[in-house]
């Protein structure tokens, strides 16, 4: 058997015969390590960094200054007409100051826009975060939170709501701050609530349960706020037609639609007839100007004088004659009909080109969103503006019955411009992290 030479005997016997061991290779200098402190700190900056990560405020992105734009141009036009509208009845209100409103306007534009910055910053995805409560049993989203919120504001309309003519109480008077309108904000926890519920439930939105059955039991607990504590049948028009928008693009199955519509238009009515309420069929019976134009009717015929004075190109600034106490809150729903009045056709039709522009932009952002929440918010956002742009001047053009619909950015009313300029802080949002050009 051959002997195995072990590699150390043989370096022995090298040496004992008087040879050199071989020499071993030099050892390379190594670079020192990166300290793990070093490494933690820059995973850690990568992980804040994250686009992706949910955060409270964003600062990834940019706002589409389009839509930005348009929002200036809408809310400083709209001030100045309001002025131009209120100014004499502010006179009379406020002890001869004709300021009153439109300083109290643009306090409220100034909070709406502070708002509106801080909103435009947060990462509107915080909205559908789930929170966990009671050692995770129950979870919730501040979208819950909201919306539970603005419904219980406006219940509170039943035993604290301040009365207008015709006894509807719609507003509560808030010590130092005046009154506000809670549906208003209602409008908005909807819509976010909405966009919400139908991201959560995207794939099961086909069923008739959960695309139907539960939007609807919530769609009946508004109607009972709008109808039965409120009498806001303008209020129920828009927050129905925004919800139906929203579960049509969040894409529920349309075939069951049509007979529960039905359904619930049926029941609506009936509640209505058996309630004894003749304010809502008065709005219908006499939205024609010539209907009682010396009683009920007298608004719409003052609008109907106011705009078709203005002719084509209107009367000039501040040269409307209809806003002199014959027309009543010219300021607030019939702000339309003075800005007609005027600056005639062409101005009334800039106006709706802007609204047109307004819409379409939102729905280019909503299009283009993130994400599914993003895009259905966006898309309530936009339409609800756009829808009550729509109706307001309607009404003034007696199209539609006179119920109260306020024109967005340019009706009076310091809690409504402020709640819209909020509105406009999620849409930037939105845009923030959509794929625009």
């Amino acid at each position: 058997m051959a002997q195995q030479i072990r590699p150390n005997s043989v370096a022995r016997q090298a040496g004992a015969n008087g040879q050199s061991s071989p020499k071993k290779p030099p050892v390379q200098p190594q670079k020192p390590a990166v300290s793990a402190k070093k490494l933690t700190g820059k995973q850690v900056k990568k992980k804040n960094d994250d686009p992706n990560k949910i955060k409270f405020f964003s600062f990834h992105g940019k706002v589409d200054m389009p839509m930005t734009v348009i929002i200036f141009v809408l809310l400083v036009f709209g001030i100045t007409m309001m002025f131009s509208a209120g100014h004499a009845q502010s006179w009379l209100d406020n002890e001869g100051d004709s300021y009153a409103y439109t300083v109290k306007q643009i306090i409220a534009a100034g909070i709406g826009l502070a708002g509106m910055f801080v909103l435009c910053f947060m990462d509107y995805r915080v909205l559908r975060r789930e929170f966990s409560a009671f050692g995770g049993k129950f979870k919730f989203t501040l979208a819950h939170l909201i919306l539970a919120i603005t419904m219980f504001i406006n219940f509170l309309c039943l035993p604290f709501g301040v009365a207008a003519e015709g006894d509807q109480k719609r507003w509560l008077k808030v010590p130092v701050f005046g009154t506000f309108q809670p549906s208003d904000f209602l409008k908005v926890g909807l819509i976010i609530f909405m966009a919400y519920y139908i991201h959560k439930n995207f794939d099961k939105i086909r069923s008739f349960w959960v695309g139907i059955v539960k939007p609807g039991m919530l769609f009946l607990a508004v109607v009972f706020i709008m109808i039965v504590i409120q009498s806001h049948m303008s209020g129920l028009l828009i927050m129905t037609a925004v919800c139906a928008v929203m579960l049509f693009v969040g894409g529920i199955n349309m075939k069951p639609v049509i007979p529960v519509a039905i359904a619930l238009v049926i029941i609506v009515i009936i509640g209505v007839s058996l309630s004894g309420f003749d304010y809502f069929g008065d709005r219908v019976k006499f939205m024609d100007p010539l209907s009682e134009p010396g009683d009920r009717s007298y608004q719409n015929y003052q609008s109907a004088l106011a705009i078709g004075s203005g002719g084509i190109w209107g009367k000039g600034f501040g040269n409307s004659t209809q806003k002199y106490f014959y027309l009543p809150f010219a300021q607030n729903d019939f702000v339309y009909a003075v800005l007609c009045e005027e600056f005639g056709l062409v101005g009334g039709a800039v106006v709706i080109l802007l609204f047109v522009i307004f819409v379409m932009r939102g729905f280019t952002i909503a299009s283009h969103a993130e994400d599914r929440f993003g895009c259905l918010m966006a898309t309530g956002i936009t339409f609800h503006i756009g829808l009550q742009a729509l109706l307001n001047i309607g009404v003034n053009l007696c199209c539609v019955p006179n119920t109260g619909i306020s024109m967005p950015f340019f009706s009076y009313g310091g809690t409504a411009l402020m709640i819209q300029l909020w509105e406009m802080g999620l849409l930037l949002a939105v845009s923030k992290r959509s794929k625009l050009n």
